[in-house]
């Protein structure tokens, strides 16, 4: 399997690559995942971005690709595209070139619940999920972002999603509740008249006992965040 660091002359074989993934999940999360009009271009000049002045890290077979994002404590990796039948051949030399370069560095991978194959090949590779969004979708919208709100049993803020989506409104997102079983509710009563397009609930790993009263409520897990530090496949 031939692996190479991407560059500028790649980006848009990388956009194009990403968009497919995008639209394979659309229909999961319509509202949450809404494109953009114009997502194309902005992820586009997004990984321009990356590649040049943004610090980022690229890599591709014929195939498959993987950004990996700075951030404050290591590296972000949402940007990974591989076909599931290529999780153990084009996936692993990806991560082995990401391990190459920043062996031991600390990372945070995104993973939806939606892809197996994606979360076996996190395991598989040493990371562990650290939280979980649990998403319920509402038929609201128009709000604000950063309108913040004291719930019972919980702070929320609304908060935009990023520029390749385009939901109606923004999420109310209860990063930390206190007493989810108070809180939830509270924030399914108040999210469609802040014009919110879902709620969002974040359940670290060690609140394992939220998920029976986040699943009552309607929401479901959305999105897992797996970290570790990077090593080879």
């Amino acid at each position: 399997m031939s692996i190479s660091p991407a560059n500028l002359a790649d980006v848009d074989w990388i956009t194009a690559r990403l968009a497919e993934r995008r639209e394979a999940l659309r229909p999961l999360a319509p509202v949450f995942w809404r494109p953009a009009p114009n997502a194309a271009e902005r992820h586009r000049q997004f990984i321009k971005y990356l590649l040049t002045d943004g610090g980022g890290l690229a890599y591709r077979t014929a195939d498959s690709v993987l950004l990996a994002t700075p951030r404050g404590d290591g590296w972000l990796v949402d940007d990974l595209h591989v076909r599931d039948q290529y999780w153990t051949t084009d996936g692993v030399d990806l991560w082995n070139a990401l391990a190459a370069d920043r062996r031991a560095e600390v990372v945070r991978f995104v993973c939806p619940t939606y892809e197996n194959d994606r979360a076996e090949f996190a395991s598989n590779i040493g990371l562990t999920v650290a939280e979980t969004w649990w998403l319920i979708e509402l038929e609201s919208g128009g709000g604000e972002t950063h309108v913040t709100i004291s719930l019972p049993g919980a702070d929320a803020v609304t908060v935009g999603a990023p520029p390749v989506y385009a939901p109606p409104g923004p999420m109310l997102f209860l990063a930390s509740p206190e007493d989810v079983a108070t809180a939830v509710p509270a924030a399914l009563d108040k999210a469609p008249g802040m014009g919110c397009a879902g709620v969002v609930v974040n359940q670290a790993a060690s609140e394992q006992s939220m998920a029976e009263v986040l699943r009552a409520a309607g929401l479901r897990p959305h999105c897992d965040f797996f970290v570790g530090t990077i090593g080879e496949a």
